[in-house]
């Protein structure tokens, strides 16, 4: 069985960087974002050894919605013959402080990155980095996570790295809307 915390990199820029978060106003970033999307993820084989190239793909199935001021990601992953896998993950942005937050289930920040890129988004897309520190087989790394938001396009993909090394490829999410979006 393959594990996955899937780390919601579109949801870091869930709330818009033009109006604060207490505003309540639907964001240009946030109306990019919000929808149904289809694709795959693929990932570095986690059976495999740290320096192997092996990879996976996945169908993935991923449901953005607003939740109040953030924004709830909901990923379906179809792990082989009759089984799927669910995860829901609420993302706080603060657009003035540049911070994306994974909030837990006990309401307690998971995982925290400094965003960059918010100031050149147009109408919500662009391309945004990421960076922070993570855990990965339980050792600390260094995390880097670029986003590229289009019209109808949403590209994740995640670099690790223990710290003072290169960084090297572990994830990668794909994505078209499900449906056309309205002219």
């Amino acid at each position: 069985m393959w594990h996955f915390r899937a780390i919601p990199l579109l949801a870091t820029l869930a709330l818009g960087c033009r109006l604060p978060a207490q505003s309540g106003a639907v964001t240009d970033l946030q109306q990019a974002l919000v929808g149904s999307w289809v694709g795959t993820l693929e990932y570095r084989d986690y059976s495999e050894p740290a320096t192997s190239t092996k990879r996976v793909k996945l169908p993935t199935w991923l449901g953005i919605e607003l939740a109040g001021t953030d924004l709830r990601f909901r990923y379906v992953y179809d792990d082989g013959p009759a089984k799927t896998v669910t995860e829901t993950s609420l993302i706080h942005i603060d657009p003035a402080a540049a911070r994306y937050e994974v909030i837990g289930l006990k309401g307690k920040i998971d995982d925290g990155y400094t965003i960059e890129g918010l100031a050149q988004l147009r109408q919500g897309r662009g391309t945004l980095t990421l960076t922070g520190k993570g855990t990965e087989n339980d050792a600390p790394v260094e995390v880097r996570m670029r986003i590229r938001i289009g019209r109808n396009i949403l590209e994740m993909t995640r670099e690790t790295g223990a710290a003072g090394t290169q960084l090297t490829f572990r994830h990668a999410y794909t994505f078209v809307r499900s449906a056309p979006p309205a002219a």
